[in-house]
């Protein structure tokens, strides 16, 4: 074999470095954990011997007491959170129930998949669960509105942190998983953008490199002297075609194999449960408001216990009503966040890829002589052609990346307005001066 030219090892030491390069940005959470693990380990000795000496003492919780030790873990857990996920208190063992349920599977794309068992609401609502719920109401009906936060976070982010803040106690759990399954949606749009992106850039720097070192002509696929072409201008054609083929068929690998399914699966998942989640929801809001409505009817005859009954069940009602209303808030605060974000990700993922080809066939031509720009010319309008068509394939996959969100369908699921929170509400209140009004006619006589 001979030896390599200077050409072909600068290519090669280029895509290598290119590959080591991306391998690092999607890896770099893990390369950071591994070097900042391996930098303690070297560092072990000298900190052990400052602690000794009493500089740099470890915090612990005789010195400091645990409430302080739980807010250091909390704000060191919460530093890579969104305020929503601080207000769910994510990164202890809160959420170990959902966790236990929840799949996320996938390789280059991820998908969630929730398993039955995944609530943990009880399946109906007897006197003790009302108990627990009146007191939640309460709570709610009772709190302030906060009017301030963080300029430095976006609004839906805030509104997901008050919405987080004051059902935690109820529904915490499918608030967890809807942000759960926004952020793997998300960074499969924006996996599929870079990946996408890379292989046009590929493609094109490909034919580039090609041309201008002369591999093509090396291959010798076409004899010389061909009647309708020279053997170079053939052979890059062919190559051309062949590449261009190549990046069709894997873009069109990467987006019907898994990504489409793996974010319509995703988006059926967040769907499903809603679905199960607020009907059970109604089966306790339907509970209460048949317990409202027979409040006067049952056999309690004191009127403070009558009083409480009502009350309890009233708030019950209302309470139930606006969780409700508050989930599909959410929903809606998610949905809207799949669409922003990935929208962001289509549009600045594939710009900033078209920069750095650039940039790299720049600085081809600035600092190595070469004419990369000229060699895309050169390579004839057959490739122009074939190249846009692999481009306007490219755009049509990006373009229908957000479809899998068609699945979250408002009317699958119980909603607030089906609630008829209003007309119940005037039943049960119709119900009571009914009753106050039947027993002062009788006891007064009619008002004569």
């Amino acid at each position: 074999m001979s030896e390599m030219s200077a050409e072909a090892v600068f290519v090669l030491g280029l895509a290598l470095g290119l590959g080591f390069a991306g391998l690092a940005y999607l890896g770099r959470r893990t390369l950071w954990y591994f070097t900042s693990g391996m930098f303690r380990a070297l560092s072990f000795p000298f900190r052990f011997s400052l602690r000794r000496l009493g500089i740099g003492r470890k915090v612990n919780a005789e010195a400091v007491g645990s409430d302080s030790v739980e807010a250091i873990k909390a704000r060191a857990a919460g530093r890579h959170q969104t305020l929503t996920e601080q207000a769910l208190g994510v990164g202890g063992d809160r959420f170990e129930q959902e966790e236990a349920h929840m799949n996320r599977q996938g390789f280059i794309f991820r998908w969630l998949s929730v398993r039955v068992g995944f609530m943990r609401m009880p399946e109906e609502l007897d006197d003790r669960t009302a108990e627990e719920y009146g007191a939640l109401a309460e709570q709610f009906l009772g709190r302030e509105v906060p009017i301030t936060a963080d300029q430095r976070a976006l609004f839906e982010d805030i509104e997901g942190q008050v919405i987080a803040g004051q059902f935690q106690s109820s529904d915490a759990g499918v608030i967890y998983l809807l942000n759960e399954a926004r952020k793997i949606m998300n960074a499969n749009v924006m996996i599929l953008s870079a990946l996408f992106s890379v292989i046009l850039g590929i493609v094109l720097v490909g034919n580039v490199f090609a041309h201008q070192f002369g591999l093509i002509r090396s291959l010798g696929l076409f004899p010389d002297g061909l009647a309708f072409m020279d053997s170079q201008t053939a052979s890059s054609l062919v190559f051309g075609a062949a590449s261009c083929l190549v990046g069709a068929m894997v873009m069109w690998a990467l987006y019907y194999a898994e990504f489409a399914p793996y974010q319509r699966n995703t988006a059926r998942e967040m769907a499903n449960l809603l679905t199960r989640y607020l009907a059970r929801v109604n089966d306790h809001y339907r509970t209460a408001v048949g317990k409202a409505r027979s409040v006067t009817v049952g056999e309690e005859r004191e009127p403070k216990r009558l009083g409480e009954k009502a009350k309890l069940w009233t708030l019950n009602m209302t309470w139930i009503a606006l969780r409700v209303f508050f989930v599909e808030t959410y929903v809606r605060n998610v949905v809207f966040q799949i669409r922003r974000n990935s929208n962001y990700y289509l549009m600045f993922v594939p710009l900033g890829v078209v920069i750095a080809t650039g940039v790299i066939l720049g600085g081809l031509a600035a600092f190595t002589g070469l004419a990369p720009f000229q060699s895309i010319y050169q390579l004839g309008w057959v490739f122009a052609v074939l190249f846009f068509l692999v481009a306007a394939l490219y755009s049509f996959f990006l373009s229908n990346a957000l479809n899998a969100l068609d699945e979250i369908d408002q009317g699958e699921w119980i909603s607030f307005h089906t609630l008829k929170l209003n007309h119940v509400l005037g039943e049960v209140v119709g119900k009571y001066a009914e009753d106050v009004g039947y027993w002062k006619n009788r006891i007064g006589g009619g008002g004569l």
